[in-house]
Order: C-alpha cells, then sequence, then structure tokens
C-alpha cells in the first residue's frame, strides 16, 4: 500500500522472534502488503526487516491519547502522565522529526508504550482473514 510508505513505526519491544534484532526500535515503513500481513521496514545502512501488523506499533491519535489519560489519571504517576503528554505535544507538530522524538518518548516504559502505542494492525483496522478472502475473490474474478 502505497500510502502508507515512509511512515514511521516501532518494533515491537516484546517481539519474541525478530531476525535482524530490532525489537524497540524505530524504522520507516518501506512498502507494505496487507493482504499477506507483509511490511518491509527500514531501519538505515540498508538494513531492512520483514514484519507482520502485529509486530509494528505505531502512535495514537493525539486525542485518543488524552481521552485515556484523562479516564485513568488516578492510576498514573506524574512523570508518565507527563510523559503522555509530551507525546500528544509532539505529534500535533506534526513533523517526522517530532513524531520519532514521541515514538522514542512512547518506548520509555510499559506504561507510555499501553497508552501511547497500539499495534499497526489494529490501527488500520486491518482483518487478516477479510483482506485474503478478498484477495481471493478478485484473483478468481479475473
Amino acid at each position: 500500500m502505497e500510502e502508507l510508505k515512509y511512515h514511521l513505526v516501532m518494533v515491537h519491544p516484546h517481539l519474541t522472534s525478530d531476525p535482524i534484532s530490532r525489537q524497540g526500535e524505530i524504522g520507516v515503513i518501506m512498502s507494505a502488503d496487507l493482504v499477506k500481513d507483509e511490511v518491509y521496514v527500514g531501519f538505515g545502512n540498508n538494513a531492512q526487516g520483514l514484519y507482520s501488523t502485529n509486530a509494528l506499533l505505531m502512535l495514537r491519535d493525539p486525542n485518543v491519547i488524552c481521552e485515556e489519560v484523562m479516564a485513568h489519571i488516578g492510576d498514573l504517576a506524574i512523570e508518565d502522565f507527563k510523559l503522555l503528554m509530551e507525546i500528544v505535544i509532539l505529534q500535533e507538530k506534526n513533523s517526522v522529526n517530532y513524531l520519532r522524538d514521541a515514538m522514542e518518548i512512547a518506548i520509555t516504559n510499559e506504561r507510555t508504550i499501553a497508552y501511547s502505542t497500539l499495534s499497526m494492525q489494529e490501527k488500520l483496522g486491518v482483518d487478516l482473514g477479510e483482506a485474503r478472502e478478498q484477495s481471493t475473490k478478485a484473483y478468481l474474478n479475473r
């Protein structure tokens, strides 16, 4: 999917099997085939890895982060609250450098990861079974 190209993603820090050992690192989508659930992520210096959409994290919408934080404000440490608000502010600046900074803050700890990110699969609403079924139908109707 061409519209995903060059978007920032983070390899899930708890990914158990990563052939190029990039858990917790930020990369750029080089190409994606959601029907096959294949996302190629570049990490600079010609390093590239192949991941499924559920192995990659993306930042949540800043409004959603704010809503979640406000709904659970009593459960958050002050430091986590500050970090989450900084992520929101950086996202709203709408610059690749600021988005990278926001992602780096997001990986600070388990709370910030939980409140500020979600899998690429969730963010895009990818239903892999449905995507494959549509692809098969399209192929059969050729």
